[in-house]
């Protein structure tokens, strides 16, 4: 706006000044177009929506190869689609042009972790020295410690990440699992109430026991679930397991109630999991 207003009074000079105030106008509605593609291929990626971000991210490369963003976000794709010789492709060049986005290193360091390479530690504690105030990367970290068996050293990470999301269900599970790895069934049954409802943490610490070997109190656990949420579909599922390596007979627990037709929304019973960098507007602080 100030280039357009010394235009305006510099007679002499109008018609070129002039045109240069037109050209800038024009500029910035392209730029506009230009974030708000941009800001809808974030938030395609963010939904898991993944032809369609691949799409806009492709054109979007196409005009301009050396936008960090854009690399970025189409490594992630790439990886979610199991491409990781192109994802890593992408992040690399992103981090060739940007050595210190911590979005880029972070997103790497999930790469290498789906594909068990050592190289992902690196990835994840550069991100983290580049952004120490983002849960989500510290939570990345502990979970590539967890993934190799270094439980005590996830459980600092996870720790790291909880005193900055101390509300996030991600986090608490995941410190929960750790903690349980580690024999602290004390401390993960503590995480897992933090970390979701009643149900969900019974059926959480019933695997936590399951991954232990010790099936018998995992049964008890994934009765007590449905117990309290009837519709918890992954601890009807556990449970049905559970009785049938015990070789007991099907608790009435898990038979489900008449038209049931959610998913009961119970926390993943599973081994913990890791987030989309923090490019991803829906990132809670995540984990």
């Amino acid at each position: 706006m100030t280039g357009c207003r010394r235009a305006l009074r510099a007679v002499s000079l109008g018609l070129a000044l002039l045109a240069g105030c037109a050209s800038s106008g024009a500029q910035r509605t392209h730029d506009a177009a230009h974030v708000a593609r941009h800001n809808l291929a974030r938030e395609l990626v963010s939904r898991g929506d993944w032809a369609r971000a691949f799409a806009m991210l492709d054109d979007l490369y196409r005009e301009n190869p050396e936008d960090v963003e854009v690399l970025t976000l189409r490594g992630i794709v790439f990886r979610e689609r199991g491409l990781f010789a192109d994802a890593e492709k992408d992040l690399k060049a992103a981090l060739k042009l940007a050595p210190e986005s911590a979005d880029a290193h972070a997103a790497l360091g999930i790469v290498y972790d789906v594909q068990l390479r050592p190289d992902a530690e690196a990835e994840h504690r550069e991100a983290v020295r580049l952004a120490p105030k983002n849960p989500a990367y510290l939570n990345n970290l502990g979970f590539s410690l967890f993934l190799r068996q270094r439980f005590k050293d996830a459980i600092t990470s996870y720790e790291s990440a909880a005193r900055l999301a101390p509300l996030s269900p991600r986090v608490r599970t995941n410190l929960g699992f750790a903690y349980a790895a580690t024999g602290d069934l004390r401390r993960a049954a503590r995480e897992f109430q933090m970390g979701g409802t009643e149900a969900e943490a019974k059926n959480n610490l019933g695997f936590a026991y399951e991954r232990r070997g010790d099936m018998a109190n995992a049964f008890e656990l994934y009765v007590e679930a449905l117990r309290l949420d009837p519709k918890a579909a992954r601890a009807r599922s556990n449970l049905v397991h559970a009785a049938l390596v015990l070789g007991r007979p099907i608790p009435p627990e898990a038979v489900p109630a008449p038209a049931a037709g959610d998913g009961g929304g119970d926390a993943a019973a599973e081994p913990p999991v890791k987030v989309v960098p923090s490019q991803t507007p829906k990132q809670e602080a995540h984990p």
